[in-house]
C-alpha cells in the first residue's frame, strides 16, 4: 500500500479548520437575516461547498492510497469511507447526501432554497469536524500499525 502523503492531507485538515471557523460565525446569524443578506448566504454557500469538497478529497486520497478503491463519484466516496472503516458506518450512512448537496449548490443554483442552507448550515461544522476525526483517528492508527 502507498503511504497517505502527510503534507498535503495536513494542508487540507489546516483548510478545513478555517472553513469550519468560517461556518461557525455564519451559523450565529439570525435565520430572517441569513435570508436577506447575499454576502452572507453566498459565502456560507461557498464554506459549505469547500467543507464537502475537502472531505472528499481527503477521503477519496485515503482510499486510493491505502486500499485501492476508486470512487467513482462523491456519494461512492463516502459510503467507501464507511465500509472500509476510515469513518464509523453511521457517520457514513447520516451523510450519505452531502455530495448531493454539495451538487445542488454548485450545479442547481437557479433553485436553492435558502431555507435548507441554513438547515445545513447549522449542522455543518459539527459533522465536518467529526469527519476530521474520524480521518484523524485513522491515519493515527494507520501509521501506528506500519501500512
Amino acid at each position: 500500500m502507498s503511504p497517505v502523503d502527510k503534507e498535503s492531507t495536513n494542508e487540507k485538515f489546516q483548510k478545513l479548520s478555517e472553513v469550519i471557523e468560517h461556518l461557525e460565525e455564519y451559523r450565529k446569524v439570525p435565520r430572517a437575516d441569513f435570508m436577506v443578506d447575499h454576502t452572507v448566504n453566498s459565502a456560507a454557500m461557498h464554506h459549505l461547498v469547500l467543507g464537502i469538497e475537502i472531505i472528499t478529497d481527503i477521503g477519496n486520497h485515503i482510499l486510493n492510497e491505502l486500499f485501492q478503491a476508486h470512487p467513482k463519484d462523491y456519494a461512492e466516496i463516502i459510503a467507501m469511507l464507511g465500509k472500509y472503516g476510515v469513518i464509523p458506518e453511521h457517520l457514513a450512512k447520516e451523510n450519505a447526501t452531502m455530495p448531493k448537496f454539495r451538487n445542488l449548490l454548485i450545479h442547481e443554483y437557479v433553485h436553492i432554497d435558502l431555507q435548507l442552507v441554513y438547515e445545513n448550515l447549522q449542522k455543518a461544522p459539527h459533522i465536518l469536524r467529526e469527519f476530521a476525526v474520524a480521518f484523524s483517528d485513522f491515519l493515527e492508527k494507520t501509521d501506528e500499525s506500519g501500512k
